[in-house]
């Protein structure tokens, strides 16, 4: 599928299945810079709080921005850095100013890269001094350290090893924990959501025409982008243009128009309908020869605007690299790349990425914030209900959906309990009443024809398996599709006293009252004879498919009797015993012909046997055997309080295990074996 196809599609599914639409990078928290590893501050500096979910390494840099602007607290102090890992302390001071705190996730750590640190809430001389971070062996004014610009009574008191200490994990403790991994998946979506959207922002000649070589993005070659280009955005939507790195590198400058008004450094909140998301591509094939990125001259685009733009770099799974001395005004958004920032330009914007280098340019505090919705995975709720409307049998339906339906029609698949489309239903309404795949009606509304029944001549009905008898079966399903599909199960509706969902014939017998139930893991078959005329006999038969049925027996019938039953014993005569057994009585003229009564069934529940475990010898000295019908999956010894004495995991197919319990203590204990039919529990004796 070419691209612009593909996001026409996935633009229409943000339009048709939208939910509550948030920034893209919502999930930085509002942090200006946040990696998922480690993070090198080398210089310069960053005028916004950092998350690094990996080790910081430090050199001389500085984080700058009033605490007033923080995103995030911990008892009501700004964190301007927050660490997950450790601290690999280069050279210098890494200054925090603002009234701004810290937190580290690791403050000793062992072997992995990163320095064991000393937090001083107080100087050498015990007085309230500004907070430094250095060698857990240095003394307080040595370098490198890590100075907070603030001290304990700055934070009222707030900050110190007990009550707030710099030394805490805010990624896995606390309040509000900052989630920096399922952060990153959620980037990895979004990434790719942003990318997919369907470009409608044309690259303009220097006359404010287009190109008709290339009238709209994807711009992916060099020869697609005139000299001296104009952008012409639309400040009451979203914006998004589609080029390739080679194509980004080779546009040094363009006036872009229509852009409202910017934001201040810090501003978090925002509900305009104007973003421009700016996604470059192919840019790992880019960096294969070398290169690094250097961004455009946008007239137009000025630093206040940052928070309005968004660099996305979806495939980039390698190094991107920056460049260059031209101002970026916009979030650098590559969660699946490491990010080396070069060049003396300043980011106007987050910078979200695996990891960070940061050795060149500031980084100033403009969170993206334009909201764009999320795709959400399309889904449908069928409810569907077995019915008999004047004997005929239909099922009655319900589709509703998380997105819009609105003109949309139902494809209704029939589905045996094999897997085996039967039936297809086209172009049905979203809720109605459909009737069941081999059933008809006449003209006149009357039933004609009923699944797995045939009629051999007038009033004379034989049972049949035909194409249609499958779905009478238990595990039939249908599957509903509107764009996506749904399966639920269905059931073939029953017959009642007003409503008949199978042919009205004319037997040789009647009866009534057939039931079949269990008893003391007998089956027990009763029913009564109503009216008989030239009739012969029963033909008990079993099934364990509702399918295939097998004569299990046979009772005479005599006028003098009404009453029948018929008792057996399948669950514990029968090798390979069923969980479920079906029951149906043929009914036996004197001609010879037969007739059908309709299926009972009886489920095994505790009576069957593969559920049984023996347990030997019981009382037990010694040894006690553990015999299973199936494999044991867990077993496990409890003692009359309760507490675990031995417990087990058998290798797979063992179904016989030898437990020594002669170290146990005389009493009484609980046996709880879990096989592959469920759990049993026995008590044994121990002597």
């Amino acid at each position: 599928m070419n691209k612009l196809k593909l996001t026409l599609l996935m633009s229409l599914a943000v339009i048709s299945y939208k939910t509550q639409a948030q920034s893209p990078t919502s999930a930085a928290l509002n942090f200006n810079v946040f990696t998922k590893g480690d993070a090198t501050l080398s210089s310069h500096e960053s005028e916004g709080p950092i998350a690094i979910g990996g080790n910081l390494t430090t050199n001389q840099y500085q984080i700058s921005f009033e605490s007033k602007l923080g995103v995030y607290k911990v008892k009501d102090l700004s964190i301007g850095l927050a660490v997950r890992g450790g601290v690999k302390l280069g050279s210098g001071a890494l200054m925090v100013n603002g009234n701004n705190y810290v937190k580290i996730g690791n403050c000793t750590p062992d072997g992995n890269g990163a320095d064991k640190v000393k937090v001083w809430y107080k100087d050498n001389n015990n007085a309230t001094s500004t907070i430094h971070i250095t060698g857990a062996s240095k003394e307080y004014g040595a370098n490198p350290m890590i100075k907070i610009n603030a001290n304990v009574g700055t934070f009222n008191l707030n900050a110190d090893n007990i009550t707030n200490p710099v030394c805490e994990n805010v990624f896995t403790q606390g309040a509000n924990p900052i989630d920096i991994d399922g952060a990153f998946t959620k980037f990895a979506s979004r990434s790719t959501q942003l990318a997919a959207l369907a470009d409608n922002l044309p690259i303009l000649d220097q006359n404010g025409k287009v190109n008709p070589n290339a009238p709209m993005g994807p711009y992916l070659k060099k020869s697609d982008i005139l000299s001296n280009p104009k952008i012409k955005v639309d400040p009451n939507k979203i914006n998004v243009l589609t080029v390739s790195a080679e194509v980004w590198q080779i546009i040094s400058n363009s006036n872009v128009e229509g852009m409202p008004q910017g934001y201040q450094q810090g501003t978090t909140s925002y509900n305009g309908p104007f973003g421009l998301i700016v996604n470059i591509v192919n840019y790992d094939t880019f960096a294969s020869k070398g290169e690094e990125l250097k961004f455009p001259q946008f007239g137009g685009i000025s630093s206040d605007k940052g928070g309005l733009v968004l660099y996305n770099f979806p495939d980039a799974k390698g190094t991107v690299k920056l460049a260059g001395n031209t101002e970026i005004n916009g979030t650098i958004f590559a969660p699946t790349a490491d990010l080396i920032k070069n060049g003396s330009n300043n980011i106007n914007g987050q910078v979200i990425s695996k990891s960070l280098v940061h050795q060149g340019g500031e980084i100033h505090f403009f969170p993206f914030l334009p909201s764009i919705a999320e795709p959400v995975t399309p889904k449908l709720t069928v409810a569907a209900t077995p019915t008999c409307i004047k004997d005929v049998p239909y099922v009655s339906y319900n589709v509703t959906a998380n997105f819009n339906t609105s003109g949309e029609s139902a494809q209704i698949e029939w589905i045996n309990s094999n897997g085996k489309v039967i039936h297809t239903n086209n172009s049905q309404p979203l809720n109605g009443t459909i009737i069941f795949p081999g059933a008809a009606v006449d003209a006149n509304g009357v039933a004609s024809a009923y699944p797995g029944w045939h009629q051999a001549s007038a009033g004379k009905w034989e049972p049949i398996t035909d194409i249609f008898s499958s779905l009478l079966d238990p595990g039939a399903t249908i599957r509903v599709t509107v764009g996506t599909s749904e399966t639920v199960g269905i059931t073939y509706p029953q017959s009642t006293a007003t409503c008949r969902t199978s042919p009205s014939v004319s037997l040789p017998v009647k009866i009534a009252g057939f039931n079949a139930t269990k008893v003391n893991c007998d089956v027990q078959l009763k029913w009564k004879v109503t009216e008989a005329s030239n009739f012969s006999h029963f033909v008990v038969q079993r099934s364990t498919d509702a399918r295939t049925f097998t004569s299990v027996g046979q009772l005479n019938y005599t006028a003098a009797n009404n009453d029948y039953i018929y008792t057996e014993s399948p669950f514990s005569v029968e090798n390979s015993p069923a969980k479920i057994y079906y029951y149906r009585l043929e009914q036996v003229d004197l001609d010879g012909s037969v007739e059908y009564s309709s299926i009972r069934s009886v489920e095994a529940g505790q009576c069957d046997s593969r559920l049984s475990v023996d347990f030997y010898p019981n009382p037990v000295v010694d040894q006690i055997n553990v015999k299973s019908y199936s494999a044991v999956t867990k077993l496990e010894i409890i003692s009359m309080a309760g507490k675990k004495i031995y417990s087990a995991t058998p290798a797979n197919g063992q179904n016989e295990i030898k437990v020594d319990v002669a170290g146990f203590q005389q009493g009484t204990y609980i046996v709880n074996v879990t096989n592959s039919e469920g759990q049993h529990s026995s008590k044994i004796l121990k002597r």
